[in-house]
């Protein structure tokens, strides 16, 4: 029989979700339809030789973002555990960084390091002027606009040429914003940084994301449905609006009419999906313009000992100067819910040389092995890769379908079809806070246009 809903969500990503829980608890009937037999997409669990590995977001930058409003107006207290410290290989040795003045904290161990060499080398100093460096930061940082047309490597390069301060703001720039400093425009990666407040209260949920994306399905159910094994085949069209959404479903095909239809997919897989007749070009060039997937290589590393730091603390590290490795995560060291009794799990990412362009994910993968073989010497002993996985730019799911200040409108040429994804992100935002504020701005849309029950 043929349902009606106010809303048909198309994929149930963490925006999908987000989106459906506020529309649902403010009376809407909500169906979100997926087409895997998880929920969540990449902000979800799977279970892997006992481990419970994460399909995508790591660490949630929770308290005080979009991610936190969302699940406090639908009534969803989320279970997170803090990661306390974070440290800077620089040099082959960690430094603990301070919770706030982490950059001034960095800038000033790298001017030891070289007085420390001139020292013993002769000669006179070449320390970076923190001072100096800082005091820019700042102005640029209130006022980003005047730093376009400069990548971050350019204006940095204003201040100093140090190798070292500038293998900091790249790592900086590789393992929050998944481009290196030669390749970010300035006044983008500024922006983020005053959005963002630095993204440093970072925290995990102990027993898998998948904990609080199925408290958000539940809120969805409350008021309607999640069907998961059901992929959207065609969104319907007529005079310009959205009508309806073609969904398969126990070997057949079941046309379900709303008010509104929300995409979670991507704008390219949307766009398939609705026909390319109904998108403008200007709509097109967009597209063409901003989706530049964000490359990256994952690797999930067991363990029958902790690798980094050897006690077992909690803590996540930021290597500056490996080959392909910018960021490892000891997810074990705070929650051994995440391991089988007697393993360890920890988290490893990598960037190609460029993200501009595809690149060869067996060279990647080499490299990253060289990298953990060489910063952690417990690993060729203790330890084993577990899973590995390159996301290229032309991947359907990759880390991220945007990069950071590029984002698509979440409003599309199609009358009341929306899209909510890290793809419709505003600026300074990436992952999973863009998709919830994403998730937000269109709830708000749909709530001034639209009345529940007048499907």
């Amino acid at each position: 029989m043929q349902q009606e809903y106010d809303v048909v969500v198309i994929g149930s990503g963490i925006g999908g979700l987000g989106v459906g829980a506020l529309l649902s608890h403010r009376g809407y009937k909500t169906l979100v339809v997926e087409k895997l037999e998880r929920i969540g997409g990449r902000c979800s669990t799977e279970e892997y030789e006992g481990f419970k590995l994460s399909t995508g977001a790591m660490t949630w930058n929770y308290e005080g973002t979009e991610m936190e409003e969302v699940f406090k107006e639908v009534g969803v207290e989320v279970e997170l555990i803090d990661i306390p410290r974070l440290l800077y290989r620089i040099e082959g040795k960690d430094y603990e960084m301070p919770l706030k003045g982490a950059l001034t904290a960095a800038l000033d161990i790298i001017s030891k390091l070289e007085e420390g060499r001139v020292k013993v080398a002769g000669g006179f100093a070449k320390a970076p002027d923190k001072d100096r460096i800082m005091e820019a930061w700042r102005r640029a940082a209130k006022e980003p606009e005047k730093e376009a047309g400069l990548t971050f490597k350019d204006w940095l390069l204003q201040y100093t040429d140090n190798e070292l301060v500038h293998g900091l703001f790249d790592i900086i720039t590789l393992a929050i914003m998944g481009a290196h400093h030669y390749e970010m425009p300035a006044s983008d990666v500024f922006t983020f940084m005053v959005k963002m407040k630095g993204f440093r209260n970072l925290s995990l949920p102990p027993r898998g994301n998948i904990v609080p994306m199925e408290a958000l399905a539940k809120v969805i159910r409350a008021n309607g449905d999640v069907w998961t094994n059901c992929p959207a085949k065609r969104i319907l069209i007529r005079g310009n609006e959205a009508k309806a959404v073609v969904v398969q479903r126990d070997g057949g095909e079941v046309e379900i009419p709303s008010q509104v239809v929300i995409s979670d997919i991507g704008p390219k897989m949307m766009v398939e999906l609705a026909g390319e007749e109904n998108f403008n070009e200007g709509y097109q060039r967009m597209m063409r313009l901003r989706l530049w997937a964000v490359p990256v290589t994952i690797c999930f590393i067991a363990s029958d000992r902790p690798l980094w730091p050897e006690d077992g603390s909690p803590a996540t590290l930021m290597l500056i100067g490996a080959r392909r490795l910018h960021s490892a995560v000891p997810l074990s060291n705070m929650s051994p819910e995440l391991a089988p009794p007697g393993q360890h799990l920890m988290f490893a990412t990598g960037r190609p040389v460029s993200v501009h362009v595809h690149m060869d994910s067996e060279v990647e993968q080499e490299q990253m092995r060289l990298d953990l073989m060489e910063q952690f010497p417990l690993f060729e002993k203790h330890g084993r890769i577990l899973k590995m996985v390159s996301k290229d730019i032309s991947d359907e799911l990759p880390e991220d379908r945007v990069r950071v200040g590029n984002g698509m409108p979440v409003e599309t040429p199609v009358r009341n079809l929306f899209e909510v994804s890290d793809a419709t992100v505003a600026p300074g935002y990436i992952g999973a806070i863009a998709c919830m504020e994403s998730a937000k701005r269109v709830a708000e849309i749909i709530r001034k246009r639209f009345k529940p029950g007048q499907t």
